[in-house]
C-alpha cells in the first residue's frame, strides 16, 4: 500500500528510549511521523499513536554507514514529503555529522553543527576545553597500555572511573567502571580490552548525577532546566538513569554551564552532565551530550519545548519567545519503569546481584512508580508502548531467572575476564 504523501514529515533516526518524547511533541505540533525500525529494545515506537509509519532500514555497519546511506537516498528521493530528519540515537548523530552535507540541500538535520558535535563526543577534548576554562573538572588521562593505565591510575588517586574515549562503545556491557583502589583495578583490567585503542580514566566523585537540559542560541541559554539522577539501570550507579528528581537549578552549574554554552559558540539543544558529592561539594564536569536527551520527556513534560525549539533552531528561526529567567518546576520526581526492568534483567544474568539484591530491586522501582509524576514512557494519551514494552521485559526477567546458567554466564565477561 503506497503511503499518502502529506506536506511536512519529520523522520526520527533512532528507535531509542527518547524516541517516544519526540514523536509525541512532533506529532502534536501536526507534523507526520516517520520512525525508523532498527531496535525495539526500548522504544516500541510502532505502538505509537503519534508515529505514522515505520521505516525499515539496513544497519548503521561499520563502513561508514555505505548501505545505509544508499537507502537513506532513496528513501528521501521517494518521499519529498520529508522535510526534515532528527537523529536521536547517538550513532545517528555521529553519522549525520560526518554525512550530513551529502543528503539533498533541503532537508533540515535536527541537530547541532557538525563541529559542536564533533567537538562534544571527543571526550578528552572537553575534558581539555573545560579545565582550560575553569569548569570543574576531576584529574584525568588518556592510556594506551596497561603499564600506563596502573601508573596513571596511581597518579591521579583513588577510586578512579575507567571509560572508553566513544561513548558508542561499552566495556563489557559497561559504559564504565569504578575501581576503587589498585588490587581492583589489577583484576578488572588483567589484560588490555580488545577494540579498544584506548581508555580515559578519571578520579571518580563520588555522588550525585546533575544533568542540564538547555536550549541556546548563538551561545547564550534560553531555557535550563536541572534534574538530579537517582537511580539508574546499573547496579554500581553507572549507567541510564532511571529514577530521577526536578530541583532548582544550582548556580554553580548554572554558571559552568553557560561558560561552556558561550565557549562552544553552540546553538541547538544539549544536556550537560555534572557530578558532584552532597557531603564535600566536590563538583566534576562528566560530558555533554549535543543531542537528544535520553530523559527528554522528563524536560518536555514540565513544558521545556526542547523538541518544537531544537526543529526551530536547525530551521534558523531563533525567536523562540523563552524567557531565559523562566523557571521550571522543582520537586517533580519522574522514572523509567522499562530501563528499570531491563537493568534487572541485565543485573540478574550478569550475576551482579543475588535474591536479596532482586527483592531490593524490585522494592525500589515499587517505590520509583509510586511517586513519580512522570513516567518517560507512559501518558493515558498515549498508552500502548509501555504495556508493549513491559510484557517483553517480564519475559525477559523470567528468562533470565530461571533459564540456563550457561547462557547467562555467556554474557558476563568484563576486561581482564573478570567481574567488576
Amino acid at each position: 500500500m503506497t503511503q499518502a504523501r502529506v506536506k511536512d514529515s519529520v523522520l526520527i533516526l533512532g528507535n531509542y528510549r527518547p524516541t517516544l518524547a519526540v514523536a509525541r511533541a512532533l506529532g502534536e505540533e501536526g507534523h507526520h511521523v516517520i520512525v525508523s525500525e532498527d531496535d525495539d529494545r526500548v522504544a516500541g515506537a510502532r505502538y505509537s499513536r503519534f508515529v505514522d509509519e515505520m521505516w525499515d532500514h539496513p544497519d548503521l555497519d561499520a563502513e561508514a554507514g555505505a548501505t545505509f546511506k544508499q537507502a537513506l537516498k532513496l528513501f528521501l528521493d521517494q518521499r519529498p514529503d520529508i522535510t526534515a530528519i532528527v537523529p536521536v540515537a547517538e550513532e545517528f548523530v555521529v553519522w549525520l555529522a560526518k554525512n550530513g552535507t551529502s543528503l539533498p540541500a533541503d532537508i533540515t538535520i535536527v541537530s547541532p553543527e557538525a563541529r559542536i558535535v564533533e567537538l562534544c563526543l571527543d571526550k578528552l577534548r572537553m575534558l581539555d576545553l573545560t579545565s582550560r576554562t575553569g569548569i570543574a573538572c576531576a584529574p584525568y588521562a588518556v592510556v594506551k597500555t596497561l603499564e600506563y593505565l596502573y601508573e596513571q591510575a596511581a597518579k591521579i588517586g583513588y577510586p578512579i572511573i575507567v571509560r572508553p574515549l566513544s561513548s558508542l562503545n561499552r566495556l563489557g556491557h559497561k559504559k564504565a567502571i569504578i575501581c576503587q583502589d589498585h588490587d581492583e583495578l589489577m583484576e578488572v583490567f588483567s589484560t588490555w580490552p580488545a577494540k579498544h585503542p584506548g581508555l580515559l580514566l578519571q578520579r571518580y566523585v563520588s555522588g550525585v548525577r546533575h544533568n542540564l537540559y538547555f536550549i541556546a542560541v548563538n551561545g547564550e541559554i534560553r531555557s535550563l532546566l536541572e534534574i538530579t539522577v537517582t537511580r539508574t539501570d546499573q547496579h554500581d550507579g553507572t549507567g541510564l538513569a532511571t529514577e530521577g528528581l526536578h530541583i532548582a537549578v544550582t548556580a554553580a552549574f548554572r554558571k559552568d554551564s553557560q561558560r561552556l554554552v558561550r565557549e562552544l559558540d553552540y546553538t541547538g539543544i544539549g544536556c550537560i552532565q555534572f557530578v558532584r558529592d552532597p557531603e564535600t561539594g566536590e563538583a566534576t564536569f562528566l560530558e555533554i551530550n549535543p543531542r537528544i536527551a535520553g530523559n527528554q520527556r522528563c524536560a518536555e513534560a514540565v513544558g521545556m519545548p526542547l523538541t518544537r525549539s531544537a526543529l526551530h533552531l536547525a530551521r534558523g528561526k531563533t525567536d523562540l519567545g523563552l524567557d531565559p529567567a523562566h523557571r521550571y518546576p522543582a520537586g517533580i520526581y519522574f522514572c523509567w519503569l522499562s530501563g528499570d526492568l531491563y537493568g534487572l534483567k541485565e543485573a540478574i544474568q550478569h550475576g551482579e546481584i543475588g535474591p536479596g539484591g532482586v527483592i531490593i530491586w524490585t522494592l525500589q522501582i515499587i517505590r520509583s512508580l509510586l511517586r513519580a509524576r512522570i513516567h518517560m514512557m507512559f501518558t493515558w494519551r498515549d498508552p500502548l508502548p509501555p504495556f508493549a514494552l513491559l510484557l517483553r521485559h517480564a519475559g525477559r526477567i523470567v528468562a533470565a531467572k530461571f533459564g540456563s546458567r550457561d547462557d547467562a554466564a555467556a554474557n558476563v565477561a568484563v576486561p581482564g575476564g573478570h567481574r567488576p
